[in-house]
């Protein structure tokens, strides 16, 4: 989603238009709506702090009537020695992975891993950290495990997974080292999961 600017004053940073678009129909449509999720990528500042302001302004609407849950994605994570499977720097700095830590309550039991589970009515959310490692045996793994299976469906039916980095498609990088749409973590240790 990210953000943008209602005046066009976001000259440096111009493909963020149907940010706008998007918040302007959840905040119409925010009476059919009981909860939002907004899986990664949250603001697009990269190296702009003032940004975040504009953003939160942006959201405050929203954010104040219904949950607003966050996740880590790549432009909040990835940045060498700050905790980023990939090592990319599209958070110029990892500045955002700050504020995401601290501007938006998660009920993660470590905010800088940033994977965390969490309970709406019918509903039971796993929310993974793709910027983390999470392949077999890894320590995010191990939470995705307990968390699919410690569900009790007969209160709870409907069990959902939550990721920034989608598992049967990445970016061109994958492509390029492995000739596979696919990400390899999710290829390799969570689609050969057989008990999920």
């Amino acid at each position: 989603m990210g953000k943008d600017e209602a005046d066009g004053s976001n000259e440096y940073n111009n493909f963020q238009h149907g940010s706008l678009n998007t918040t302007r129909e959840l905040f119409r449509d925010l009476k059919n709506i009981d909860i939002v999720f907004h899986i990664g990528d949250i603001c697009y500042a990269n190296g702009y702090i003032l940004q975040w302001d504009q953003f939160t302004a942006q959201v405050e609407p929203i954010a104040s009537t219904v949950p607003y849950m966050i996740a880590s994605g790549n432009h909040e994570r990835d940045w060498p020695r700050i905790g980023s499977f990939y090592g990319n720097m599209d958070s110029r700095g990892g500045e955002c992975g700050v504020l995401v830590e601290t501007m938006f309550y998660v009920p993660a039991e470590n905010r800088a891993n940033f994977w965390y589970s969490t309970d709406y009515g019918m509903f039971h959310f796993c929310i993974a950290d793709t910027e983390h490692d999470w392949r077999e045996g890894i320590e995010q793994y191990k939470f995705i495990e307990n968390c699919l299976a410690s569900v009790d469906r007969q209160k709870q039916p409907w069990l959902i997974f939550l990721a920034h980095q989608v598992l049967d498609y990445s970016s061109s990088i994958s492509y390029a080292v492995e000739g596979s749409f696919k990400e390899p973590m999710g290829r390799e240790s969570l689609q050969n999961y057989q008990n999920w």
